[in-house]
Parts: structure tokens; sequence; C-alpha cells
């Protein structure tokens, strides 16, 4: 995204001067399947990351990665300091389940009911400068994760 301004709004700016506060806070969330089942084969795994990433964009958080397993979910996300972490895991856990198990009904079967989430979920914080080291450390444990910035340059 360019964000220069016209050559004549530059001039006038020139002397002027406004602060810029731009905060972030990283976290790591990680929730597993109900019962630790591991009931999610390589397409609901894709399904949920697409969902994921569908709920961050229409939502406005600031999805850097997503990763899951057979039995549980990793999210990396940005928020801004007036965003709530556990208003946003549970627009992410809700949204994502429920369209989970419409598009996927044996799931339905194989955990047992309605609900595709455990309740729990862990929150981690990150600075700055460890994000990197995360996103690595979850294509190691998950090979096939990508970020959102490798999805939205490859499209």
């Amino acid at each position: 995204m360019n964000h220069e301004l016209a050559p004549e709004l530059n001039e006038a700016m020139k002397d002027r001067w406004e602060p810029v506060y731009r905060s972030q806070l990283h976290y790591l969330v990680t929730w597993s399947t109900r019962g630790r089942k591991p009931v999610l084969r390589d397409r609901h795994v894709h399904e949920v990351q697409g969902l994921i990433r569908q709920t961050c964009d229409e939502r406005g958080y600031s999805l850097l990665d997503v990763a899951a397993g057979a039995d549980h979910v990793h999210v990396l996300v940005a928020l801004r300091p007036s965003q709530s972490v556990a208003s946003v895991v549970r627009e992410l856990k809700g949204r994502s389940g429920l369209a989970l198990l419409t598009r996927c009904p044996e799931l339905r079967v194989w955990l047992g009911g309605n609900l595709a989430w455990d309740e729990r979920y862990a929150v981690e914080t990150v600075s700055a400068a460890r994000v990197e080291r995360v996103r690595e450390r979850l294509r190691a444990l998950h090979g096939a994760s990508e970020s959102h910035e490798d999805l939205a340059a490859a499209s």
C-alpha cells in the first residue's frame, strides 16, 4: 500500500508535527478439537485455515500465520490494544467451528456431537522480535503451514 501524499499536500504538511502511533500486540492462540480427538484430516485442516483467514479478513484482524494439526489449531495474530483477545478467539472458534461442521458433516459423527472445539484455549504473548521465530516453529511443526502474506502474494 502506497502512503505517499500529493506533492502539494506534502509541502503543506512539512512543518506540521503529528504523532505517529501504531501499536500491535502479538498473540499465539492455540485450541484443540473436542476431547483432543485427532479427527482433522488434510482437507479439514485446509478448510479450517481458510475459514480463519476469511474471518480475520472480514473482521479486520491482522492474521500473521495459521497452522493446524490433526487435533489442534494455532493462530498467530496481531491485535490493536483496543481489541480483546477473548473476543477475537470467541469469533474465530465460533465461526470456524460452525462452518466446519456444516461443510464437513462427518466431523459431527467423529466428535459425537455439534461442538468442534474444546472450550479451553491457550494464549501466549509474542514480542515483535520473536514473531519470525514463532512462525518458523509453526512451519517446522506443521510443514504445510503457509503464512497469510505468502497466500496473498500467490493470489
